[in-house]
C-alpha cells in the first residue's frame, strides 16, 4: 500500500513540473502589430511566428471588449514559420475609440497569443469657414450678423411685437 501511495505521489509531482513551461521556453505562437495605434481607415499588419508547423490556418480575432470586430485566418509560411495578414481599422463594428485586443489561436487553446492596440476612431475635421457662395458661384465673405441665430432673434422679436399689439387692444398708432 505504501508503494502505491509513493508511486501516485511521484506521478502527481512529476505531472506538476511537466505542465509548467520551463524558464526561457518560447511560446508556441506570437503576435504583433506594425504600429501601436490606428485611426479609422488605417491598414494594420498583424504578424507573428509559430514554433511548430501544424499545416492548419491561424485564427485571428480582433475584439473591442467581448465583441469581435474582425475575424480572419492566416497560413503559416513553412520555410520561415511566420504568418502575416492585413486588416483595415474601422467599419460598422468599430464603434468607439479605445483599447482593442488581437487574439490568435493555432490549433488549440494551448497555442494562443494576445496583443493590444489603440484605436483612435474617426478623425474627421471640418475646418471653420467664414465664406459663403453667391448665386453666381463666387466665394464672398459671410456676414456673421445674418446667420441662423440672427434670423431666429428677428422672428422672436416680430412674434413679441404681434403679441404685445394683440394684448394692448389695438391701441398702437403710427404717426
Amino acid at each position: 500500500m505504501l508503494q502505491i501511495r509513493s508511486l501516485v505521489l511521484l506521478l502527481v509531482i512529476g505531472a506538476m513540473f511537466t505542465s509548467y513551461p520551463a524558464f526561457g521556453q518560447t511560446s508556441p505562437i506570437t503576435v504583433q502589430t506594425d504600429k501601436s495605434s490606428y485611426a479609422d481607415g488605417d491598414t494594420m499588419i498583424i504578424s507573428g511566428k509559430v514554433t511548430d508547423q501544424l499545416n492548419i490556418p491561424i485564427s485571428i480575432v480582433i475584439k473591442n471588449g467581448q465583441t469581435p470586430v474582425y475575424i480572419a485566418q492566416a497560413d503559416v509560411d513553412p520555410s520561415t514559420y511566420s504568418y502575416s495578414v492585413q486588416a483595415v481599422a474601422g467599419g460598422n463594428l468599430w464603434k468607439s475609440a479605445g483599447t482593442y485586443e488581437i487574439d490568435v489561436t493555432y490549433g488549440g487553446p494551448d497555442k494562443t497569443a494576445k496583443t493590444t492596440f489603440q484605436y483612435t476612431g474617426t478623425t474627421q475635421t471640418i475646418p471653420p469657414t467664414n465664406n459663403a457662395t453667391s448665386s453666381q458661384g463666387q466665394t464672398v465673405p459671410a456676414i456673421p450678423e445674418f446667420g441662423p441665430l440672427a434670423a431666429m432673434i428677428f422672428a422672436i422679436s416680430i412674434m413679441a411685437t404681434l403679441i404685445f399689439y394683440v394684448k394692448a387692444g389695438h391701441s398702437f398708432r403710427i404717426q
